[in-house]
């Protein structure tokens, strides 16, 4: 640990209220609502088209992940780390060097997977077998009304949302700690009983952390 900051918790000098997000309530809806809830399906968010009555469909050639059930409950968007990043992204954490970091997922390996997102240095990063791997294509959460809740040993809120899951099925949830005075998301892996953070090139596992909930 670094600089006296703890374990979990926003980034002190970052945001005083925890819940705090990255956008303006009175701003639009974005015109892609492709985000499901942990609770409204068993199936996988990777899967499941939009439904036409409840959501516009996602450009063609950009893939979209699961459906909007609640318009508090967020959107993804497709993106390249090339940009350009959209506004409104939830803001998941910050970078040792103060860059902010941002909610979003990746295929890899046949997992769909948590991703810390960093635009200010054109980068996106998933863990998986140990490593820190660089993604060039992913999606951002924009939007929504959430609130990351403690947990630890792989527990979850009953609020939390399924950020994605493992090629064999296990939901995957977004979790996020402070290490090496970096706040750095990741992925909570219930059944390994951690949180694993991409970091510095590593998978590294801790087993206290904040899981992203809905609000």
């Amino acid at each position: 640990m670094s600089g006296g900051y703890p374990h979990f918790g926003f980034h002190p000098d970052y945001l005083s209220n925890p819940s705090d997000l990255s956008y303006d309530r009175t701003e639009p809806l974005p015109s892609v609502p492709v985000f499901s809830r942990k609770s409204s399906s068993s199936s996988s968010s990777s899967s499941t088209a939009p439904s036409t009555s409840s959501a516009r469909i996602a450009p063609q050639g950009k893939p979209a992940y699961g459906h909007l059930t609640n318009e508090l409950a967020g959107c993804w968007q497709y993106c390249n780390i090339n940009g350009p990043f959209p506004p409104n992204m939830v803001r998941a954490g910050v970078d040792g060097d103060g860059e902010v970091i941002y909610v979003g997922r990746a295929f890899h390996e046949g997992d769909m997977i948590p991703a810390k997102v960093i635009p200010g240095k054109n980068m996106a990063f998933v863990c998986h077998g140990g490593e820190e791997v660089l993604k060039e294509d992913f999606e951002v959460l924009r939007y929504g009304a959430f609130v990351w809740e403690y947990a630890s040993n792989g527990s979850v809120p009953e609020t939390a949302v399924k950020i994605g899951q493992t090629a064999d099925g296990e939901p995957l949830f977004m979790g996020r700690a402070i290490y090496n005075g970096s706040q750095t998301p990741g992925k909570v892996h219930t059944s390994h009983g951690c949180c694993y953070l991409p970091f510095d090139g590593a998978e590294v596992s801790v087993t206290e952390y904040e899981v992203l909930c809905v609000r």
